[in-house]
C-alpha cells in the first residue's frame, strides 16, 4: 500500500470523527446468527464478527461490538481439555458486520485505532 493511500485512509477516518459518535452493529450469540439484532455500540467501539473453533474443527460465529485495541488479538481457552480459539474480524462502519468480513489489514487497523485515539483527545 502506498503512503498516499495510507494518509487518505487516515484522513477519511479522522474527518469522520465526531464527539460521542457510535456505530450500529449486528449482534448475535454463537449458533443463533440467523436473525441478528441491531445494537448501538459504546463510544469508540467497532463492529466485530468473531469466529471460534472448538478443537480446531467446529466453527461458530458471533457478532457484536468490541474495543478496537482487541481487534488484532486471537484468544484461546481450554475447556475440559479441548481448546477453543476465537478470532475477531473488525470493521469500522455502521452495520458492516452483516456478512462474513475479511480480516482487517494491520495498516488499516492501526490507522483506525490512531484516528479513534486522536478523536478521543478532542
Amino acid at each position: 500500500m502506498k503512503w498516499n493511500n495510507i494518509i487518505a485512509v487516515f484522513l477519511a477516518l479522522l474527518l469522520n470523527c465526531q464527539i460521542g459518535h457510535t456505530l450500529d452493529c449486528y449482534t448475535c450469540e454463537y449458533g443463533i446468527c440467523l436473525l441478528p439484532i441491531k445494537k448501538t455500540c459504546g463510544t469508540f467501539e467497532v463492529c466485530v464478527t468473531e469466529t471460534s473453533k472448538l478443537g480446531g474443527v467446529v466453527n461458530m460465529k458471533s457478532k457484536g461490538c468490541m474495543n478496537p485495541f482487541n481487534c488484532m488479538t486471537d484468544s484461546s481457552v481450554s475447556i475440559g481439555g479441548i481448546t477453543m480459539t476465537t478470532s475477531p474480524s473488525c470493521c469500522f462502519s455502521s452495520l458492516c458486520n452483516a456478512a462474513v468480513t475479511p480480516r482487517v489489514s494491520i495498516i488499516s487497523a492501526m490507522a483506525a485505532i490512531l484516528s479513534l485515539w486522536i478523536c478521543r483527545m478532542f
